[in-house]
């Protein structure tokens, strides 16, 4: 018997010898085998996380140097092995079963990030015949080691079939083990892999930030692999169902108000513009303007209707506010599927539906989410505004191509809905120089030299803000088509760490007080109509328009132009009845002017009959 032979009737046979050296000898063999297996399945997860992308040697190279990443993309693979393994007393059932998992979910996040520029997170596995339905749609480029570890999968299969027979003869010590392995499994899920603070730390961008970004949510998985982000996905997979939500209760409620389309002579074209960082900061009457920034601005408020959201941001966070304006949400969740928006219903009144950013289509998944929204047409720097230099485009550039798309649309005979969104103004501000050197905005009042230069920087962004608008309103001024423009600020500015020039302002961020909150959430909007609208809509389009959440600005623009709406906006109306404003950190704004963290009564009733309407709206509609 040669030495092949004498190691394969080992493996197969030690189990049954009667020598404990040889019995020992043998479940180690095993016991090592699967142990090499799932490491072996954590690289294969690093390694197609990489891969999708370019330099992705270079950043599945990186995962080395961290050995808690390492863990946390093996130590699963490691579980699923052993309880595979204890389910079917079969060694192959747990390189099986621990395969099919890691394997698959690695393939289909590696097509997924080659094909949509998109990780797969666990909120997809809810969307399995969405996925099939658009399988069609794509061409898998199968690569040579795409072919490798599914032939090294098969045979590691048959390998361990052959090889490794240990099984376990008492029932109650398999199940034991079983339910130790499964409760690992959950205090590992619940305290690690949940774990925000462990994940933050773990961010795997300064080694790879030449070619990954801290802002694009794409990088921010696959800089940690995929298993281990994958199963922090999880936290976040779905949301949770209100209390006392009922999809068909829901869906009458819903019903219950009478869809109404755009009366054919009353349609006039949209532009809903939401600008980075914009605020008003002549409201808070403590700046000395030396050049006054928003000259333009507020001669146009004081034609047009105008008032201030209340959002549910500071700093950061933009998309909360652009997409509680256009879905009527109260604020952000997230979206992995298509539903109806206020941008779907405008295409369903006839209306050309496009909108544009003038940053990367995967800055918060912009490509794939305003798709699910509804848009017809949505563009961003890659396939529209990239500037001669590669920086990113400016506002008057920017204002300038949305009055192109406008006018373009006229050849198809559609009214026109854009919501675009801008850059220019995104923080931060350089603390240790201008960018204007011979303008000053704000006059120094004994600021520090950082927070003198961050204003002044800030205000030089508004200003070529103000400059855009006012070429863009007095184009559309005479237009002889009808037409309304919306501008709305998506959140305050970062203005220095710690907020430090606000309080050199002598502004008040306390959020514990009234004023202090109003001044961190509020940004200013504008509603403003050319005289085609006006006598198409009959409303005046001035005055002063309130404040309130941005998920009831469209409710104003329609209320002005006299449009009923459909039915989500209706049941929105009557909330907003109750309660105007709706902020994430827990406080409210009752019709009677109170802020609250605790609704009663009535108001607590609309506010939880519609959280379970919006809860329908994105899940069950």
């Amino acid at each position: 018997m040669n030495i092949f032979e004498k190691t394969a009737a080992f493996l197969r046979g030690g189990q049954s010898s009667d020598r404990p050296g040889v019995r020992r000898g043998f479940w180690a063999v095993n016991i090592c085998a699967l142990v090499i297996w799932s490491i072996g399945l954590g690289i294969v997860g690093l390694y197609f996380a990489s891969a999708a992308v370019n330099h992705g040697f270079a950043l599945f190279a990186s995962y080395a140097h961290s050995a808690g990443l390492m863990a946390l993309n093996i130590l699963p693979g490691l579980l699923l092995a052993f309880i595979f393994w204890f389910i079917f007393n079969r060694v192959w059932c747990g390189v099986l079963g621990s395969g099919l998992i890691v394997i698959g979910g690695s393939l289909v996040n590696y097509y997924k990030i080659m094909l949509r520029n998109d990780p797969l997170l666990a909120a997809d596995l809810g969307l399995v015949s969405e996925a099939a339905n658009m399988t069609g749609e794509y061409t898998l480029r199968i690569t040579a080691a795409v072919v490798l570890t599914v032939i090294c999968f098969i045979a590691a299969v048959v390998f361990s079939a052959f090889f490794f027979k240990a099984r376990f003869g008492r029932v109650y010590a398999r199940v034991g083990l079983l339910l130790a392995f499964l409760l690992v499994c959950g205090v590992m899920i619940d305290k690690v892999y949940f774990d925000d603070q462990l994940y933050t730390s773990l961010e795997n961008i300064e080694r790879s930030a030449w070619f990954l970004s801290r802002w694009s949510d794409r990088d921010q998985y696959i800089c940690r692999g995929f298993i281990y982000p994958f199963l922090h996905s999880v936290k976040t997979a779905y949301e949770k169902a209100p209390d006392g939500y009922d999809a068909s209760e829901s869906r009458a409620y819903l019903e219950s108000f009478e869809s109404d389309d755009i009366p054919e002579d009353k349609k006039v074209n949209i532009i809903a513009v939401m600008m980075e960082a914009y605020n008003d900061f002549s409201d808070f009457g403590l700046l000395d303007f030396t050049t006054d920034p928003y000259e333009y601005m507020h001669k146009l408020m004081g034609e047009s209707i105008s008032g201030h959201l209340v959002t549910n941001i500071f700093a950061g966070g933009t998309i909360d506010t652009e997409r509680s304006f256009i879905t009527g949400f109260t604020y952000m969740s997230q979206y992995r599927h298509d539903i109806p928006t206020y941008a779907s219903y405008m295409a369903s009144q006839g209306y050309t539906v496009e909108g544009g950013h003038p940053g990367y289509d995967w800055f918060y998944n912009r490509r794939n989410v305003e798709r699910w929204f509804g848009f017809d047409n949505y563009y961003f720097f890659e396939d529209r505004y990239e500037t001669h230099d590669g920086s990113l485009m400016m506002d008057k550039p920017f204002f300038e191509d949305i009055l192109s798309l406008y006018h373009d649309n006229r050849s198809t005979g559609r009214p026109y809905f854009n919501f675009s969104v801008t850059y220019q103004n995104h923080g931060p501000y350089s603390d240790d120089l201008l960018y204007d050197n011979e303008t000053e905005y704000v006059r120094d009042k004994g600021y520090s030299k950082g927070a003198y230069n961050i204003l002044n920087n800030y205000f030089w962004g508004i200003k070529k803000t103000d400059e855009a608008i006012e070429e863009l309103i007095e184009t559309l001024r005479n237009d002889e088509e009808p037409v309304i423009v919306i501008l709305f600020g998506d959140h305050q500015p970062w203005l220095g760490d710690g907020s430090y020039v606000y309080g050199e302002m002598g502004v008040s961020l306390d959020r514990g007080d009234e004023q202090g909150f109003y001044n961190y959430y509020s940004t200013p909007y504008v509603i403003w109509a050319n005289d085609s609208a006006k006598a198409v809509t009959g409303g005046s389009f001035t005055g002063d328009g309130g404040s309130f959440s941005p998920c009831f600005l469209m409710n104003r623009v329609f209320s002005e132009c006299g449009w009923g709406g459909n039915s989500y906006m209706k049941a929105s109306n009557r909330l907003e009845s109750y309660v105007d404003v709706v902020n994430r950190s827990g406080v409210f704004r009752t019709s009677g002017g109170e802020l609250t963290t605790a609704l009663e009564g009535e108001a607590l009733e609309e506010y939880r009959t519609f959280k379970r309407l919006e809860y329908f709206m994105k899940n069950d509609y």
